[in-house]
């Protein structure tokens, strides 16, 4: 359908064209040959922009730290101690002796007679009768079943290996020497001629060997096996036995008896008795003592020294870097375009 559209336009342009040729004299119409179109691809191009790098060349101002020794003054607060002479009230013992009246007990000790019951102890023998008990032995004959150990005779068979020797025949290649004509070339005369020999020569000789043959049978053989029976025995055993018997035996008995026995005792007596003394007696007193104080005084002074400063400088440095920068690029692309074509004459 567009190449439709698009054929007729070509003919109304034609037909337009033809027009002014038709103004000044008549002519015969020209004929219009008939146009085709086709698509083809046609290269075209479009500007793109691209970022690259370039290196370029910069002073950069950079800053460069220093430590500087500098002379700083400061006011210093030190301390300072003098001797100070003070006063203060301190009590003071002091002894002096004072004339005392008092009553003081007296303990005398003084002889008395008293009495007083003592319990002596006596021993008397007296007769006891007790039971004892005695023990005796007496013999018993006792059985007991022994077990006494027998030995019988059996007859038994075993298993036996018996090696013999069995010869046996086979053939065997040996290497022999034997008569043979061989020819020889007469180095004189260059004839050959034959000459007898010993030559080595392989045979098949009969040799006998024994081969080792194991054969079991069975034997009897006597064993002895050892057994028990029982038997019965007769036995004299000693058994304990106990009595009683009535015995009568002198025993020791101690008692008490109260006995009545006078003593001489010291006994205190107490008395109040009237001394006059000379007694010590301590008082506090004030009194005025002199001391010396170590007092601490501030007094400020001026002082020197050196404090490490840091100080930054601007140092000038050349760098190089890496840029951004648009540049346009011409990038081919294909592009289909409908292309008028003549059509060809029938």
């Amino acid at each position: 359908m567009r190449r439709y559209f698009v054929g007729l336009t070509a003919l109304i342009a034609a037909g337009l064209a033809a027009g002014p040729a038709d103004a000044g004299w008549p002519c015969f119409p020209l004929p219009v040959a008939p146009v085709g179109f086709e698509y083809k691809t046609v290269t075209r191009y479009r500007t793109e922009y691209r970022t690259e790098y370039k290196e370029v060349e910069r002073t950069v101002l950079r800053p460069v730290t220093e430590t500087v020794w500098k002379e700083v003054q400061e006011t210093v607060t030190v301390p300072h101690w003098r001797e100070e002479t003070r006063q203060k009230t301190v009590m003071v013992p002091v002894t002096k002796t004072v004339t005392k009246v008092r009553e003081v007990p007296r303990t005398e000790w003084v002889l008395e007679k008293r009495e007083k019951t003592v319990l002596v102890p006596q021993t008397q023998v007296v007769e006891k009768q007790s039971k004892v008990l005695v023990p005796g032995v007496r013999e018993e004959v006792r059985e007991r079943v022994a077990l006494v150990p027998s030995v019988k005779l059996e007859q038994r068979e075993r298993p036996v290996t018996v090696v013999r020797q069995v010869a046996e025949t086979h053939r065997q290649q040996v290497v022999a020497a034997a008569r043979a004509l061989v020819p020889v070339c007469d180095p004189c005369t260059g004839l050959a001629t034959l000459v007898c020999q010993t030559v080595p020569r392989v045979q098949e000789v009969n040799v006998t060997t024994l081969r080792p043959v194991a054969e079991q049978r069975l034997e009897k053989v006597t064993v002895a096996v050892p057994s028990v029976r029982q038997e019965k025995q007769a036995v004299k055993v000693q058994v304990p036995t106990v009595r009683e018997e009535l015995r009568i035996e002198k025993v020791p008995v101690q008692t008490v008896r109260p006995v009545k026995q006078t003593y001489t005792a010291s006994v205190p007596v107490t008395r109040t008795e009237v001394r006059t003394e000379q007694v010590p007696v301590q008082e506090m007193q004030p009194q005025v003592v002199s001391y010396k104080v170590q007092v601490r005084e501030e007094r400020q002074e001026v002082r020197t020294r050196k404090v490490p400063v840091t100080v930054t400088r601007q140092v000038a440095e050349v760098v190089r870097e890496r840029v951004p920068c648009t540049v346009p690029v011409q990038v081919a692309y294909p592009v289909k375009v409908c292309v008028p074509v003549p059509c060809p004459c029938p």
